[in-house]
């Protein structure tokens, strides 16, 4: 129930996406050889067509720490990136003696809860399914123009041409699912292993867990108000993450790779062309999701505040490009006064 409660609540959630020096030297790595990615000339010219699956091998340390203090107070940050190569086996030494010595794990995402109950929660889980598809069993073809259409005809045949049901689906949604499936097909994954790899680092050091937390009142309503919104509103969602898939799929290799090895430097010089603003504006027209999605990144901050004031030393994650942003969290612990070392 609570991942239907999360997920009713936070739609947004999918599309929110992303050191200073220690001791302890990073965990060494196998030598393997990685793929070349493709150059843009390669990749405008040979198409999605020619896109291998990355493959990198062996034991990966990822980006160094971030270290936020004042006083004697210590916040480590690691950046953790949502698209990682599926075989990778991450490990750091680094992140080991950071918790090793912190009093409190802050996790990257809100706990999302409602008081529902099974009946309810039944009712919430219907609601859900009938929010995704177009109203009035309109097709997909029905919101886009004709040049859209053939955009999405020709992603959908190459990442899963037996896909039928994402006909069905409203814009925002198909642009989740082909955007899902051109990942998997790219040899990524979306899912938060690194993230999990560090909660259960904490548990065996017996580190309390915490996540900033974010109650919905009315998951029902949040959906309702959602289902209003005429599908015609998401077409530029969909349009832009067409536009990531047709020209970003190499360079979010390339982030990958850069990731793992720690090259930050790298990470920062590679675009980011995150097609999720576009999402979330759409998303904004729903006033409900807007100040959940607002209120979720407040309470992340106000947590990793907390900490800095009330242990001496304490560990959290969060999207390395949130942390690199020029308005993102670590630009705003320098703001105010905090001292920020990192890579």
């Amino acid at each position: 129930m609570r991942g239907l409660v999360g997920a009713a609540s936070l739609i947004a959630a999918a599309w929110l996406s992303g050191t200073a020096g220690v001791a302890a030297a990073p965990q060494p790595i196998a030598a393997v050889a990685l793929p070349a990615a493709p150059t843009a000339s390669e990749a405008t010219a040979g198409g999605l067509q020619q896109l291998e699956e990355i493959d990198i091998v062996g034991e990966r340390p990822g980006p160094r720490l971030w270290k936020v203090s004042k006083g004697d107070h210590v916040l480590w940050l690691l950046g953790t990136l949502n698209h990682l190569p599926k075989r990778m086996k991450w490990s750091s030494s680094e992140v080991e003696a950071a918790l090793a010595d912190s009093q409190q794990l802050l996790q990257s995402g809100p706990s999302v809860s409602a008081n529902v109950g099974p009946i309810s929660a039944i009712r919430l889980y219907v609601q859900w399914r009938r929010t995704q598809k177009n109203p009035g069993r309109a097709k997909l073809a029905d919101w886009l123009t004709a040049p859209q259409y053939a955009r999405f005809e020709a992603l959908k045949s190459r990442f899963d041409a037996r896909d039928s049901g994402i006909e069905e689906l409203r814009p925002m949604f198909a642009a989740l699912r082909l955007y899902e499936q051109a990942i998997d097909a790219a040899g990524l994954t979306q899912h938060d292993e690194v993230e999990q790899a560090v909660i259960r680092l904490a548990k065996r050091r017996h580190v309390p867990i915490v996540r900033a937390q974010l109650r919905v009142d009315d998951p029902s309503g949040v959906l309702r108000e959602v289902g209003e919104l005429s599908p015609s509103v998401e077409v530029s969602c969909l349009d832009a993450t067409m536009t990531r898939i047709e020209s970003d799929l190499p360079a979010m290799q390339e982030r990958a790779r850069a990731w793992a090895v720690g090259d930050v430097d790298r990470l920062r010089a590679l675009p980011y062309p995150n097609q999720r603003e576009v999402c979330m504006n759409v998303l904004s027209n729903s006033s409900r999701i807007k100040t959940l999605v607002e209120f979720a990144g407040q309470a992340w901050s106000a947590q990793a505040q907390s900490a800095l004031e009330h242990y001496r030393v304490s560990f959290a994650m969060r999207p390395i490009y949130e942390l690199l942003s020029s308005d993102g969290p670590l630009a705003r612990f320098r703001a105010e006064g905090y001292t920020v070392q990192g890579p």
